[in-house]
């Protein structure tokens, strides 16, 4: 069965940590390109597809990584223009954003962007309207709802499994959130960034293959400063240095085993946006129906 592989294509600066700070403002580096080229080659060694969900400062400096991305056959995606949480946008200042993100991709990559993830899974129930303003810049689904509660971002009340957000007059988006399992009906993630990392390798395949038994597809995701073992340490305290830098030396291992034992597609081509999308479950969330 076909898993979805996703990867956020940011630097070491932009997790949005409370004690990064003024590294927030660094201009995108060349030390991002290393990692995500290696990514794209173990993408290649083992025959998967993938969709990369790009930031639109790294593509507007770094525009022939995006066409590499292309080149190999895989999805480019949004990540917004900067790595800043939405629920501190305006509507003005995410139309901006989006607006600024999908000129740099679509310029670089000569086709249609249609897919979104906001910097740090940052939409929740006080940013309803940002569906609406992607819907109207044509996008077709959003990857940005964490079906698991953490101190910065996450909803345990998310449906875990993909579905159909009813905007109005009939218009539609798609919502592939992360995976997360389910045990003693409690959430617990493993798919991607700290949880996967800290995560065994045997549990991860454990529930990529539970996701596949149950009909569903797992969704990973991950970023090459998570590979990149050499990058600039930042002043953090122990709980954020911690959930930045555990256990990196080993991911990107973990990384491949994981491309070598399962078989991996971009979200553009699963649900086959270009042509008609896959219907899914009706689900009841933030006091809507999606179907």
């Amino acid at each position: 069965m076909m898993n979805l592989l996703t990867f956020d294509i940011e630097d070491w600066y932009h997790p949005n940590l409370a004690e990064i700070g003024s590294a927030k403002d660094i201009e995108p580096e060349d030390r991002v390109v290393e990692p995500t080229l290696r990514i794209i080659k173990m993408l290649e060694r083992t025959n998967n597809k993938a969709t990369f969900f790009v930031l639109g400062e790294v593509a507007e400096k770094f525009p022939e990584l995006v066409q590499e991305m292309i080149r190999k056959g895989h999805e480019v995606a949004s990540h917004g223009y900067r790595h800043n949480l939405v629920y501190n946008y305006t509507k003005y200042q995410f139309e901006t954003d989006i607006e600024q993100s999908v000129e740099i991709l679509e310029k670089a990559i000569n086709q249609k962007v249609i897919g979104y993830r906001a910097p740090s899974w940052s939409l929740n129930r006080s940013t309803t309207w940002a569906w609406k303003v992607l819907h109207s810049f044509g996008f077709k689904y959003d990857s940005s709802l964490y079906p698991f509660k953490t101190f910065l971002y996450g909803d345990d009340t998310s449906p875990r499994f993909d579905y159909t957000i009813q905007i109005e007059d009939g218009k539609t988006l798609k919502e592939i959130p992360p995976s997360a399992v389910e045990v003693f009906g409690s959430r617990m993630p493993f798919a991607g960034g700290f949880f996967l990392r800290v995560t065994p390798l045997w549990y991860v395949r454990w529930c990529i293959s539970h996701y596949n038994k149950q009909g569903k597809p797992a969704v990973i995701y991950l970023h090459p400063w998570e590979i990149d073992l050499e990058q600039p340490r930042l002043a953090l305290s122990a709980k954020e240095r911690f959930i930045m830098y555990a256990n990196l030396r080993n991911t990107e291992r973990k990384l491949f085993q994981i491309m070598k034992k399962y078989d991996f597609t971009s979200i553009r081509d699963y649900f086959a946006f270009d042509r008609d999308s896959k219907k899914t479950k009706t689900a009841k969330f933030m006091g809507q129906e999606t179907a």
